[in-house]
């Protein structure tokens, strides 16, 4: 008999991937009971996920896709009515598949029953009072829609992650290497070994370009996740939203986004649970009975932005610092100089909850300060916007990669730093005689005649000041967002430079304001600083 073992990876991504698409169709089902083609699709992925389950000897999980099928089949036939009851039934269904697969996959005995599964997916009858699919009055005009994107696989094979990872690595010891070939040829300057770099460089950011590639992904892959668990949510809470998503084609690297899909869970279940207002106090408000929750994504310079927002009752700054001060967060006199951004950052620390009583899905004051180590892990910022009665978004901001980034090289007194670009807006030359002071800040005015706070990387890393006279010019690295822009100091700017970010050994711990160390071609070892939690 063959063995089938070493086909089980392909089996086990083959299998998510139709089971994504079963929830797909069904919420597409669930909004139009007349989409045939998401029937269609519905169908298909059951009877596909039947056939390669009974390949690979997983005569459970075939069984029960196998009544599955036959459930949709009268359906597609016109037996039985997509019905919110039928809904129901097949979301289950495809829960219980779900939970098939990971026992086999995982080599134990499979939890539930399946014969009496199959026993209910054949006996189900619909009721004799049809419910509908949404209660409430419908509003007039085009529905808005979360339209799930069809996952076209183009010609692929599939690849082990381990060999992506390897092949990484050895294009940034490549990239480590030209950069000490460099500086050799800055020393000896030799016109033949010029050339020959000049084509390297070009070989080898082509080389880099293709490996990074390689290991983009669509976040349409997470993205799909969400919109049964939304669904499921709001029925739980007696809520009301569609559930909007843009920006499928966004890709990011796969390391980045596994990462990433809980942080969004969790402000997605915020979202329902503390943000949408149930219809009657959505009524009395003169909005919407139905509300709306967005998760957004697009490319900005080299970063991807991603927005989790709703148009639900907002944050109450009020009752977010009472909070933190009878949590002893803050002081009532810090209390006062804080400015918006600041109080709803507040949410964010350990152990804070605005909630009066914990729910299945929020309220313990875990979760926020989570989310933004997790970012912030990332090389991503977190920030919160909010306005009552209108609504609360919160926006990541996250690297394309975390391997290989091009960086502000700086000097502080006699130590070099690296800053990546896609934190720097724009560097500003300082003279002396264009500072001002104001209270403990030491103000700048740009080229755009705004007011740009200064902060000393001397200060902030504690690295002695090595200028011979206070008269020197200096330089100013624009970092952070409208009014959150500050200008980090330095002695010198010296140029860009592409990077390797190697994570910090294990025994330093976590660092703030440290994102990683790399080593340059002459194997010089500097510190990449990360300004948002520098500061």
């Amino acid at each position: 008999m063959m063995d089938m073992s070493e086909f089980k990876d392909l089996f086990a991504a083959e299998a998510q991937e139709h089971l994504e698409t079963m929830n797909a169709g069904l919420l597409a089902l669930e909004r139009d009971p007349a989409d045939t083609e998401a029937l269609a699709d519905v169908f298909r992925a059951a009877h596909t996920l039947k056939g390669i389950a009974a390949t690979m000897g997983y005569d459970e999980l075939a069984a029960l896709a196998h009544a599955v099928e036959d459930r949709l089949d009268a359906l597609r036939e016109g037996k039985d009515k997509f019905t919110t009851e039928t809904a129901n039934l097949l979301f289950q269904a495809v829960d219980a598949l779900k939970s098939v697969l990971s026992d086999v996959l995982a080599d134990r005995p499979v939890k539930i029953d399946v014969e009496q599964w199959q026993k209910v997916l054949r006996e189900f009858e619909e009721p004799t009072t049809e419910t509908p699919l949404y209660r409430g009055k419908k509003e007039t005009g085009a529905p808005t829609r979360s339209v799930i994107a069809p996952l076209e696989l183009p010609q692929t094979i599939r690849v082990n992650t381990r060999h992506l990872d390897d092949l990484l690595n050895i294009v940034a010891e490549l990239v480590i290497s030209r950069s000490h070939l460099w500086r050799l040829q800055e020393t000896y300057n030799l016109p033949e070994l010029k050339e020959a770099l000049e084509k390297h460089d070009r070989l080898l950011s082509n080389l880099r370009d293709a490996v990074l590639q390689t290991r983009m992904v669509p976040v349409a892959h997470i993205f799909n996740r969400f919109p049964r668990m939304v669904r499921d949510l709001l029925r739980e809470r007696g809520k009301e939203a569609d559930f909007i998503i843009e920006g499928y084609d966004i890709e990011l690297d796969r390391t980045i986004l596994e990462r990433v899909s809980d942080p969004l869970m969790h402000l997605l279940r915020n979202a329902v649970d503390h943000g949408i207002e149930p219809p009657e106090e959505r009524k009395r408000a003169g909005k919407p009975l139905r509300g709306k929750i967005w998760l957004r994504a697009w490319r900005e310079r080299e970063s991807v932005i991603i927005e989790v927002a709703d148009d639900g009752k907002g944050m109450q700054k009020a009752r977010i610092l009472k909070r933190a001060i009878e949590q002893g967060l803050i002081t009532p006199e810090e209390a006062e100089e804080l400015n918006d951004h600041q109080v709803f950052m507040l949410i964010c620390e350990p152990g804070f909850s605005t909630a009066d009583h914990v729910t299945a899905v929020s309220g313990r004051g875990v979760g926020m300060d989570v989310v933004r180590r997790e970012i912030e892990a990332l090389h991503g910022t977190l920030t919160i916007d909010s306005q009552p009665g209108q609504g609360t978004t919160f926006r990541l901001r996250l690297p394309l990669t975390l391997a290989i980034v091009q960086a502000l090289l700086v000097m502080v007194g006699t130590e070099m730093y690296a800053i990546p670009l896609s934190q720097v807006e724009r560097t500003l030359e300082i003279r002396p005689d264009q500072v001002t002071e104001i209270q403990q800040w030491q103000i700048v005015t740009d080229e755009e005649k705004k007011a740009l706070p200064l902060v000393s990387l001397s200060d902030l890393l504690e690295v002695p000041d090595t200028r011979l006279t206070d008269q020197e010019s200096r330089y100013a690295i624009v970092v952070g967002e409208e009014r959150r822009r500050v200008g980090l100091v330095a002695d010198k700017l010296l140029g860009q430079e592409e990077i390797v970010i190697r994570p910090l050994p294990a025994i330093l711990g976590h660092v703030p304001g440290i994102a990683g160390a790399s080593i340059l071609g002459e194997g010089r070892v500097i510190l990449i600083l990360d300004p948002s939690n520098l500061l």
